[in-house]
C-alpha cells in the first residue's frame, strides 16, 4: 500500500493532499507566522525590562496581575489559533473566513503601535515593542504576496481591520 508521500510528486501535491483546500497557501503561512511571532511578543513582554505588568502597574494600573496578563494572552493564542484552523479547514468553501485571522494581523499591527505611543508617553521603553514591529512586516507581506496578487479581495482585508481598530481601542 502507497502512502502520501509515495504519490506525491511535487510540493504542491504534497500542499493540496494535506490541506485538501483551494485557498492560498501563502496566506497560511502568514496567518500561522502571526501566530508565531505572537508566542515570541509574549515572552518579550514578559521578561524584557521587568515586563509588560511591571511597566502598566508603574505607569498605568497598580493592581494589574501576572495571571491577567497571561490569562489575556493564552485566550489571544488560542483564539488566533482557531481562526487559522478554520481557515485552513473551510477557507475554501467560505471566501470571507479569511477576515477572521487577518483581523487578528490588523489587531496584532494596532497593539504594535500602541506600544510605539506609550513608549514616546511614558518615555521609557514599553515591552513588546520590538517584536511588535515585526506585525507591520507582516501586514506588508499579506498586502504585497496575497492583496496585489488577488488572493485576498481588498474589501475583505480593509473590512478586517476595522473591528481590530475598535478592539484595540477599547
Amino acid at each position: 500500500m502507497r502512502n502520501a508521500f509515495a504519490t506525491a510528486h511535487t510540493v504542491e501535491q504534497v500542499r493540496t493532499y494535506f490541506m485538501k483546500t483551494g485557498k492560498s497557501f501563502v496566506l497560511t503561512i502568514l496567518f500561522w507566522l502571526n501566530f508565531a511571532v505572537f508566542a515570541i511578543h509574549v515572552v518579550e513582554e514578559t521578561e524584557l525590562q521587568g515586563g509588560l505588568v511591571v511597566f502598566v502597574q508603574k505607569f498605568f494600573w497598580a493592581g494589574f496581575r501576572l495571571t491577567d496578563f497571561f490569562q489575556a494572552n493564552a485566550v489571544w493564542l488560542t483564539a488566533i489559533a482557531v481562526s487559522n484552523i478554520l481557515y485552513d479547514v473551510v477557507g475554501d468553501r467560505l471566501k470571507f473566513m479569511v477576515a477572521i485571522p487577518m483581523f487578528f494581523v490588523w489587531e496584532r499591527c494596532f497593539n504594535a503601535l500602541s506600544h510605539v505611543f506609550l513608549t514616546f508617553y511614558s518615555n521609557a521603553y514599553c515591552p513588546g515593542l520590538f517584536t511588535g514591529l515585526i506585525f507591520f512586516v507582516l501586514l506588508y507581506f499579506v498586502i504585497r504576496f496575497a492583496v496585489l496578487k488577488g488572493q485576498m479581495r481588498p474589501v475583505l482585508f480593509f473590512l478586517s481591520g476595522i473591528p481590530a481598530l475598535i478592539f484595540e481601542t477599547i
